[in-house]
């Protein structure tokens, strides 16, 4: 029989509701000591759990120094118990409705109100529960987008939890292509289809950005989505080129706003203008068409294609 490998963890336990700015930075430095990270409200919303998963022991000395700017914040180090812990942090997400979807956990299942879209989702190993302001910036964008556009060839790059697929198949009704270059993200998602009631709806692959044969063979798209992050969206900007249709529309996100900069500029650098722009705290979703005539590229544009090339 395989042995389980040890799981250690990081925990912290706030005795208060932290700011949003505040707690998405240290859950950025808990991020590098482990592979899966939790973060939820308790005791009613008085409270506030972090904990972050892995299979190496964290150096206490790391720790310490990386949150050292967060003041009075006391972490404890230690193994995980031999239990699915995963299925524990979920019973702390509370159900989340964003604009027409109810999105909730399997132990939420059957609870939706009337007049909702629910949409269950196991988030595992994958991204995407829509509790980050990427997610929900990206949902909130193609609501708007559904108010005067409807698309009939969507394709989503990145889709972890398949969230954004499924959403794009309940506004727009017509088949969805979706793709992810992590295999635990392809299942989860597969899964969350399934669980839905989507499994023939939405078609899931394993691709590296656009290069699966069937998202190649597949286009152009007349909306893509895109929640990863700036410096893949970055790379990634000729292959969205290439496959967005003339009248289409790209949904980008998993950047900050500081870095809509480089990622609009490394667009702009393969023909494409920005429609508009959402902006939740710190992050960013960009919505962005092809240009209807070419744009001078400038030195940050240049630079930016570059770096994407």
């Amino acid at each position: 029989m395989k042995t389980k490998p040890k799981l250690y963890a990081v925990s912290l336990d706030l005795a208060f509701k932290p700011e949003e700015g505040w707690r998405l930075a240290l859950e950025e430095a808990l991020e590098p000591f482990g592979s899966a990270l939790v973060s939820f409200e308790k005791d009613g919303g008085k409270a506030w759990h972090m904990e972050v998963i892995g299979e190496e022991k964290p150096s206490a000395a790391a720790v310490k120094a990386a949150l050292k700017p967060f003041a009075g914040v006391k972490p404890i180090i230690g193994l995980v118990p031999d239990k699915d812990w995963l299925a524990e942090s979920r019973k702390g997400l509370a159900p989340l409705k964003m604009g027409p979807f109810f999105v909730h956990g399997e132990h939420d299942r059957g609870k939706a109100p009337k007049n909702v879209i629910p949409l269950e989702i196991d988030a595992g190993m994958a991204f995407g529960t829509g509790r980050h302001e990427t997610t929900s910036g990206c949902v909130k964008a193609l609501l708007r987008l559904a108010k005067s556009q409807k698309f009939k060839r969507p394709l989503d790059i990145g889709t972890g939890t398949g969230i954004l697929a499924f959403a794009a198949w309940h506004l727009f009704k017509v088949p969805v292509l979706a793709g992810d270059n992590d295999k635990d993200a392809v299942r989860v998602a597969r899964e969350n289809a399934a669980i839905n009631g989507l499994k023939k709806q939405i078609r899931i692959v394993t691709s590296d950005g656009y290069r699966a044969a069937a998202i190649r063979e597949g286009g152009p798209y007349d909306l893509v989505t895109a929640n990863i992050l700036a410096n893949p969206l970055i790379s990634l900007a000729p292959d969205l080129a290439r496959n967005l249709a003339r009248n289409g529309r790209a949904v980008l996100s998993g950047l900050l706003t500081a870095q809509e900069k480089d990622v609009l500029a490394a667009h702009q650098a393969v023909g494409l203008e920005l429609d508009f722009r959402i902006r939740q705290n710190d992050w960013s979703v960009l919505v962005l068409k092809k240009a209807a005539k070419p744009i001078k590229k400038t030195k940050v544009a240049k630079k930016a294609a570059k770096k994407a090339r």
